[in-house]
Protein backbone atom coordinates (compact mmCIF):
# COMPACT_ATOMS: atom_id res chain seq x y z
CA UNK A 1 0.00 0.00 0.00
CA UNK A 2 1.43 3.12 -1.06
CA UNK A 3 0.26 6.46 0.52
CA UNK A 4 1.31 10.40 0.81
CA UNK A 5 1.79 11.94 4.17
CA UNK A 6 -1.29 13.97 4.73
CA UNK A 7 -0.51 17.94 5.71
CA UNK A 8 -3.19 18.47 7.96
CA UNK A 9 -5.50 21.80 7.57
CA UNK A 10 -7.72 21.90 10.87
CA UNK A 11 -6.63 22.17 14.56
CA UNK A 12 -8.01 19.36 15.56
CA UNK A 13 -6.74 15.56 15.70
CA UNK A 14 -9.23 13.58 14.15
CA UNK A 15 -11.45 11.57 16.17
CA UNK A 16 -10.11 8.28 14.21
CA UNK A 17 -6.31 9.33 14.89
CA UNK A 18 -6.84 9.63 18.21
CA UNK A 19 -8.39 6.29 18.57
CA UNK A 20 -5.45 4.62 16.47
CA UNK A 21 -3.19 6.22 18.67
CA UNK A 22 -4.02 5.08 21.88
CA UNK A 23 -4.57 1.72 20.73
CA UNK A 24 -1.01 1.66 20.74
CA UNK A 25 -0.22 3.48 24.37
CA UNK A 26 0.34 7.21 22.71
CA UNK A 27 -2.16 9.87 24.29
CA UNK A 28 -3.12 13.09 21.61
CA UNK A 29 -4.73 16.15 22.71
CA UNK A 30 -7.51 17.09 20.76
CA UNK A 31 -5.68 19.74 19.56
CA UNK A 32 -2.97 19.26 16.57
CA UNK A 33 0.41 20.17 17.74
CA UNK A 34 2.82 21.03 15.15
CA UNK A 35 6.74 20.17 15.19
CA UNK A 36 8.99 22.23 12.31
CA UNK A 37 8.15 19.56 9.55
CA UNK A 38 5.19 17.16 9.61
CA UNK A 39 5.74 14.02 11.92
CA UNK A 40 5.20 11.16 9.11
CA UNK A 41 5.13 7.91 10.81
CA UNK A 42 4.75 4.32 8.83
CA UNK A 43 1.62 2.12 9.80
CA UNK A 44 1.13 -1.37 9.36
CA UNK A 45 -2.42 -2.78 9.71
CA UNK A 46 -3.72 -6.13 10.64
CA UNK A 47 -4.54 -7.17 7.02
CA UNK A 48 -0.60 -6.99 5.95
CA UNK A 49 -0.74 -3.44 3.88
CA UNK A 50 1.80 -0.41 5.20
CA UNK A 51 1.38 3.15 5.24
CA UNK A 52 2.72 6.07 5.80
CA UNK A 53 0.46 9.08 7.83
CA UNK A 54 1.15 12.33 9.68
CA UNK A 55 0.25 12.25 13.42
CA UNK A 56 0.68 15.09 15.80
CA UNK A 57 3.96 16.49 17.43
CA UNK A 58 4.03 14.13 20.79
CA UNK A 59 3.37 15.14 24.51
CA UNK A 60 6.24 15.25 26.39
CA UNK A 61 5.70 13.75 29.90
CA UNK A 62 7.63 14.75 32.85
CA UNK A 63 9.84 11.52 32.87
CA UNK A 64 10.30 11.66 28.99
CA UNK A 65 12.00 13.15 26.34
CA UNK A 66 10.59 14.74 22.90
CA UNK A 67 13.70 12.39 19.96
CA UNK A 68 13.60 13.51 16.52
CA UNK A 69 14.99 10.43 15.31
CA UNK A 70 17.60 10.97 13.23
CA UNK A 71 18.37 6.95 11.88
CA UNK A 72 15.92 3.94 12.15
CA UNK A 73 17.00 0.32 10.90
CA UNK A 74 14.73 -2.00 9.77
CA UNK A 75 14.62 -5.45 11.40
CA UNK A 76 13.36 -8.53 10.24
CA UNK A 77 10.80 -8.57 12.71
CA UNK A 78 8.88 -5.91 10.91
CA UNK A 79 8.98 -8.15 7.97
CA UNK A 80 7.71 -10.70 9.63
CA UNK A 81 5.19 -8.55 11.54
CA UNK A 82 4.24 -6.68 7.53
CA UNK A 83 4.20 -10.20 5.94
CA UNK A 84 2.46 -12.60 8.61
CA UNK A 85 0.84 -10.69 11.22
CA UNK A 86 2.72 -12.20 13.99
CA UNK A 87 5.77 -13.30 15.98
CA UNK A 88 4.73 -16.85 18.21
CA UNK A 89 2.18 -15.34 20.09
CA UNK A 90 2.10 -11.46 19.26
CA UNK A 91 -0.21 -10.37 17.06
CA UNK A 92 -0.85 -7.36 15.05
CA UNK A 93 -4.68 -6.79 15.53
CA UNK A 94 -4.21 -2.31 14.84
CA UNK A 95 -3.09 0.03 12.63
CA UNK A 96 0.74 -0.15 14.09
CA UNK A 97 3.30 2.67 14.25
CA UNK A 98 6.86 0.08 13.46
CA UNK A 99 10.11 0.62 14.57
CA UNK A 100 12.73 -0.12 17.40
CA UNK A 101 16.37 0.07 15.97
CA UNK A 102 16.74 4.33 16.44
CA UNK A 103 19.20 7.04 17.43
CA UNK A 104 19.03 10.55 17.32
CA UNK A 105 18.09 13.95 18.83
CA UNK A 106 16.82 15.40 21.90
CA UNK A 107 14.11 18.86 21.03
CA UNK A 108 13.26 18.64 24.69
CA UNK A 109 12.92 17.02 28.61
CA UNK A 110 10.35 16.62 30.70
CA UNK A 111 10.42 18.67 33.59
CA UNK A 112 11.53 15.63 35.91
CA UNK A 113 14.26 14.89 33.77
CA UNK A 114 18.00 15.86 35.10
CA UNK A 115 20.53 14.09 32.59
CA UNK A 116 19.38 15.04 29.55
CA UNK A 117 19.61 18.50 27.30
CA UNK A 118 18.22 19.57 24.26
CA UNK A 119 21.02 18.70 21.63
CA UNK A 120 21.74 15.48 23.23
CA UNK A 121 22.31 12.78 20.72
CA UNK A 122 20.71 9.33 21.61
CA UNK A 123 20.70 5.55 21.07
CA UNK A 124 16.99 4.84 22.01
CA UNK A 125 16.51 1.70 24.42
CA UNK A 126 13.02 0.33 23.15
CA UNK A 127 11.90 -1.80 25.45
CA UNK A 128 10.36 0.20 28.14
CA UNK A 129 9.98 -1.83 31.30
CA UNK A 130 8.12 -1.55 34.46
CA UNK A 131 11.05 -1.60 37.06
CA UNK A 132 8.22 -3.05 39.68
CA UNK A 133 7.94 -6.70 38.78
CA UNK A 134 10.33 -10.25 40.27
CA UNK A 135 11.93 -10.06 36.54
CA UNK A 136 12.45 -6.32 36.30
CA UNK A 137 14.19 -6.26 40.45
CA UNK A 138 16.22 -9.41 39.62
CA UNK A 139 17.73 -7.74 36.71
CA UNK A 140 16.07 -9.17 33.90
CA UNK A 141 14.09 -6.40 32.61
CA UNK A 142 13.88 -8.16 29.27
CA UNK A 143 11.61 -10.63 30.50
CA UNK A 144 9.24 -8.03 32.44
CA UNK A 145 5.71 -9.27 31.62
CA UNK A 146 4.40 -5.62 31.50
CA UNK A 147 7.37 -4.61 29.03
CA UNK A 148 5.97 -1.74 26.03
CA UNK A 149 8.53 -2.76 23.35
CA UNK A 150 8.79 0.04 20.69
CA UNK A 151 7.24 -1.43 17.01
CA UNK A 152 5.62 -4.77 18.73
CA UNK A 153 2.00 -5.55 19.70
CA UNK A 154 -0.31 -3.74 21.16
CA UNK A 155 2.84 -0.36 21.64
CA UNK A 156 3.82 2.03 19.02
CA UNK A 157 7.03 2.51 17.62
CA UNK A 158 10.21 4.91 16.53
CA UNK A 159 9.32 4.85 12.73
CA UNK A 160 8.48 8.47 12.50
CA UNK A 161 10.09 12.19 12.48
CA UNK A 162 9.47 13.03 16.48
CA UNK A 163 8.83 10.10 19.31
CA UNK A 164 8.64 10.84 22.80
CA UNK A 165 10.62 8.52 25.04
CA UNK A 166 11.13 7.99 28.86
CA UNK A 167 14.51 8.94 29.24
CA UNK A 168 15.45 5.95 31.58
CA UNK A 169 16.00 4.09 28.28
CA UNK A 170 17.90 7.07 26.06
CA UNK A 171 21.69 6.23 26.00
CA UNK A 172 24.30 9.44 25.09
CA UNK A 173 26.34 8.66 22.04
CA UNK A 174 29.11 10.34 21.55
CA UNK A 175 29.57 13.22 18.95
CA UNK A 176 32.12 11.07 16.66
CA UNK A 177 29.48 8.77 16.54
CA UNK A 178 26.79 8.75 13.53
CA UNK A 179 23.23 8.12 14.00
CA UNK A 180 23.33 5.65 11.63
CA UNK A 181 25.80 4.19 14.06
CA UNK A 182 23.71 4.72 16.80
CA UNK A 183 20.40 3.24 15.39
CA UNK A 184 23.09 0.24 14.87
CA UNK A 185 23.17 -0.54 18.54
CA UNK A 186 20.34 -2.21 18.80
CA UNK A 187 20.75 -5.26 16.82
CA UNK A 188 24.49 -5.27 18.15
CA UNK A 189 22.81 -5.36 21.57
CA UNK A 190 20.74 -8.45 20.14
CA UNK A 191 24.15 -10.04 19.69
CA UNK A 192 25.77 -8.77 22.72
CA UNK A 193 22.69 -10.80 24.51
CA UNK A 194 23.11 -13.56 23.15
CA UNK A 195 27.21 -14.13 23.75
CA UNK A 196 26.21 -13.56 27.24
CA UNK A 197 23.99 -15.93 27.60
CA UNK A 198 26.11 -18.30 26.35
CA UNK A 199 28.80 -17.26 28.44
CA UNK A 200 31.63 -17.40 25.37
CA UNK A 201 35.06 -18.11 26.65
CA UNK A 202 38.56 -17.18 24.87
CA UNK A 203 39.28 -19.30 21.69
CA UNK A 204 36.23 -21.01 21.87
CA UNK A 205 34.96 -22.64 18.26
CA UNK A 206 31.45 -21.05 16.81
CA UNK A 207 28.80 -21.28 14.49
CA UNK A 208 26.59 -19.07 13.36
CA UNK A 209 23.80 -19.81 11.34
CA UNK A 210 22.41 -16.95 9.38
CA UNK A 211 24.47 -13.90 7.67
CA UNK A 212 21.59 -11.69 8.30
CA UNK A 213 21.75 -8.53 10.24
CA UNK A 214 20.95 -10.30 13.49
CA UNK A 215 23.60 -13.09 12.77
CA UNK A 216 26.44 -11.05 11.53
CA UNK A 217 25.72 -8.94 14.57
CA UNK A 218 26.26 -12.35 16.70
CA UNK A 219 29.24 -12.67 14.82
CA UNK A 220 30.93 -9.49 15.69
CA UNK A 221 30.16 -9.98 19.48
CA UNK A 222 31.09 -13.48 19.54
CA UNK A 223 34.43 -12.18 17.61
CA UNK A 224 35.17 -9.43 20.35
CA UNK A 225 34.48 -11.74 23.19
CA UNK A 226 37.81 -13.60 21.71
CA UNK A 227 35.78 -16.88 20.18
CA UNK A 228 38.09 -18.75 17.18
CA UNK A 229 37.29 -19.80 14.85
CA UNK A 230 34.28 -18.24 13.62
CA UNK A 231 32.19 -20.28 10.60
CA UNK A 232 28.74 -18.25 9.05
CA UNK A 233 26.41 -20.52 7.17
CA UNK A 234 23.29 -18.65 4.86
CA UNK A 235 21.81 -19.66 1.87
CA UNK A 236 22.66 -16.68 -0.02
CA UNK A 237 26.36 -15.94 -1.68
CA UNK A 238 25.46 -12.21 -1.19
CA UNK A 239 25.05 -12.26 2.37
CA UNK A 240 28.37 -14.59 2.80
CA UNK A 241 30.28 -12.01 0.55
CA UNK A 242 28.92 -9.68 2.98
CA UNK A 243 30.48 -11.75 6.08
CA UNK A 244 33.27 -11.86 4.18
CA UNK A 245 33.88 -7.91 3.97
CA UNK A 246 33.66 -7.69 7.80
CA UNK A 247 36.31 -10.01 8.08
CA UNK A 248 34.88 -13.62 8.53
CA UNK A 249 36.57 -15.90 5.94
CA UNK A 250 35.20 -19.22 6.79
CA UNK A 251 31.71 -19.40 5.47
CA UNK A 252 29.51 -22.14 3.85
CA UNK A 253 26.65 -21.73 1.48
CA UNK A 254 24.41 -24.32 2.53
CA UNK A 255 22.31 -26.19 -0.34
CA UNK A 256 18.45 -26.90 -0.13
CA UNK A 257 19.13 -30.68 -1.33
CA UNK A 258 21.44 -31.34 1.73
CA UNK A 259 20.00 -33.06 4.76
CA UNK A 260 21.25 -32.67 8.40
CA UNK A 261 24.44 -35.10 8.07
CA UNK A 262 25.38 -33.57 4.59
CA UNK A 263 25.10 -29.75 6.51
CA UNK A 264 27.00 -30.77 9.70
CA UNK A 265 29.65 -32.63 8.05
CA UNK A 266 30.42 -29.48 5.46
CA UNK A 267 29.86 -27.40 8.85
CA UNK A 268 32.23 -29.36 10.53
CA UNK A 269 35.24 -29.61 7.92
CA UNK A 270 35.82 -25.55 7.88
CA UNK A 271 36.52 -25.66 11.70
CA UNK A 272 39.59 -28.36 10.79
CA UNK A 273 43.11 -26.05 11.43
CA UNK A 274 45.84 -28.54 9.38
CA UNK A 275 46.44 -31.86 9.82
CA UNK A 276 46.90 -32.08 13.73
CA UNK A 277 44.22 -30.13 15.06
CA UNK A 278 40.15 -31.34 14.09
CA UNK A 279 38.15 -28.80 15.67
CA UNK A 280 34.29 -28.81 16.06
CA UNK A 281 31.91 -26.14 16.96
CA UNK A 282 30.97 -25.91 20.65
CA UNK A 283 28.42 -22.91 20.51
CA UNK A 284 26.56 -22.14 17.45
CA UNK A 285 24.08 -18.93 17.56
CA UNK A 286 21.16 -19.93 15.30
CA UNK A 287 19.87 -17.25 13.82
CA UNK A 288 17.48 -18.04 11.02
CA UNK A 289 14.43 -19.67 12.78
CA UNK A 290 14.05 -21.78 10.27
CA UNK A 291 13.70 -25.91 11.23
CA UNK A 292 16.20 -27.48 9.03
CA UNK A 293 19.33 -25.03 10.13
CA UNK A 294 18.15 -25.37 13.68
CA UNK A 295 17.90 -29.27 13.18
CA UNK A 296 21.50 -29.11 10.95
CA UNK A 297 22.89 -27.22 13.67
CA UNK A 298 21.84 -29.50 16.43
CA UNK A 299 23.92 -32.15 14.75
CA UNK A 300 27.06 -30.19 14.19
CA UNK A 301 28.05 -29.23 17.40
CA UNK A 302 30.07 -31.25 19.34
CA UNK A 303 28.15 -33.31 22.16
CA UNK A 304 27.71 -31.15 25.38
CA UNK A 305 28.19 -28.24 22.98
CA UNK A 306 25.49 -25.38 23.04
CA UNK A 307 22.56 -24.46 20.70
CA UNK A 308 21.74 -21.14 21.22
CA UNK A 309 18.88 -20.05 20.03
CA UNK A 310 18.20 -16.23 18.48
CA UNK A 311 16.43 -16.51 15.30
CA UNK A 312 12.66 -16.21 14.94
CA UNK A 313 10.45 -18.54 12.54
CA UNK A 314 7.39 -20.19 12.83
CA UNK A 315 5.06 -20.68 16.13
CA UNK A 316 5.71 -24.14 16.50
CA UNK A 317 9.62 -25.90 15.17
CA UNK A 318 10.41 -29.35 15.08
CA UNK A 319 13.43 -30.68 17.18
CA UNK A 320 15.53 -33.88 17.31
CA UNK A 321 15.27 -33.73 21.04
CA UNK A 322 16.29 -37.35 21.38
CA UNK A 323 19.35 -37.11 19.45
CA UNK A 324 20.40 -34.17 21.31
CA UNK A 325 19.77 -35.68 24.15
CA UNK A 326 21.82 -38.68 24.03
CA UNK A 327 24.90 -36.27 23.38
CA UNK A 328 23.84 -33.73 26.29
CA UNK A 329 23.52 -30.62 23.56
CA UNK A 330 22.41 -27.45 25.49
CA UNK A 331 19.87 -25.52 24.31
CA UNK A 332 19.48 -22.24 25.54
CA UNK A 333 17.21 -19.02 24.03
CA UNK A 334 18.05 -15.63 23.64
CA UNK A 335 15.42 -13.05 24.14
CA UNK A 336 16.50 -9.25 23.19
CA UNK A 337 19.11 -7.85 25.90
CA UNK A 338 19.70 -6.38 29.23
CA UNK A 339 22.14 -3.82 29.95
CA UNK A 340 24.02 -3.65 27.03
CA UNK A 341 23.42 -0.25 25.87
CA UNK A 342 26.25 1.60 27.73
CA UNK A 343 28.89 -1.70 26.94
CA UNK A 344 27.94 -1.75 23.12
CA UNK A 345 28.25 1.69 22.51
CA UNK A 346 31.97 1.98 24.16
CA UNK A 347 32.85 -0.99 21.84
CA UNK A 348 31.35 0.35 19.03
CA UNK A 349 32.96 3.87 19.58
CA UNK A 350 36.09 2.40 20.07
CA UNK A 351 36.37 0.31 16.85
CA UNK A 352 36.00 -3.37 18.80
CA UNK A 353 33.30 -4.22 16.36
CA UNK A 354 35.43 -3.11 13.43
CA UNK A 355 33.29 -3.60 10.24
CA UNK A 356 29.74 -3.07 11.91
CA UNK A 357 29.62 -0.07 9.23
CA UNK A 358 28.97 -2.32 6.59
CA UNK A 359 26.25 -4.10 8.35
CA UNK A 360 24.40 -1.09 6.62
CA UNK A 361 22.99 -1.59 2.69
CA UNK A 362 21.24 0.86 1.90
CA UNK A 363 19.54 4.06 3.22
CA UNK A 364 16.30 5.81 2.53
CA UNK A 365 14.65 9.45 3.51
CA UNK A 366 12.11 8.90 6.17
CA UNK A 367 9.29 9.91 2.92
CA UNK A 368 10.64 7.10 1.27
CA UNK A 369 10.52 4.27 4.08
CA UNK A 370 7.83 2.26 1.64
CA UNK A 371 10.28 2.17 -1.15
CA UNK A 372 12.67 0.96 2.15
CA UNK A 373 10.46 -1.60 3.07
CA UNK A 374 10.07 -2.88 -0.19
CA UNK A 375 13.56 -2.98 -0.46
CA UNK A 376 14.08 -5.62 2.02
CA UNK A 377 12.11 -7.99 0.67
CA UNK A 378 13.53 -7.52 -3.09
CA UNK A 379 15.87 -10.41 -3.38
CA UNK A 380 17.68 -8.76 -6.06
CA UNK A 381 18.61 -5.83 -3.95
CA UNK A 382 21.10 -7.88 -1.59
CA UNK A 383 20.08 -5.93 1.18
CA UNK A 384 21.28 -6.87 4.54
CA UNK A 385 20.40 -3.58 7.39
CA UNK A 386 18.58 -1.19 5.33
CA UNK A 387 18.23 2.28 7.53
CA UNK A 388 15.59 5.05 7.08
CA UNK A 389 17.16 8.70 7.20
CA UNK A 390 15.91 12.18 8.22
Amino acid sequence: MSSIPPTTTSNAVPKQLVHKLSLGGLKSSSIWKKGSKPNIALWLTKDHQIYQEEIPYPECEPDDCIVHVRATGICGSEIHFWKSGRIGDCMVDHDLILGHESAGEILDVGSNVKNFTKGDRVSIEPGVSCWECKQCISGRYNLCPSVKFSGTPPSHGTMARYISHPARFLHKIPTTMSYAQGALIEPLSVGAGAVSRANLSLGQPVLVCGAGPIGLAAAICARASGAHPIVITDLEESRLQQAKDIGFDRTLKVEMDWDKNETAKRIRDLFKSGDEVILVPEVAFECTGAQSSIVSASYAIEAGGTLLQIGCGKPDVEIPLMAMNFREVNIITSFRYKQTWPTVIRLMHDGIFHGADKLITHSFPLEKTLEAFQTCITRESRSVKVQILD
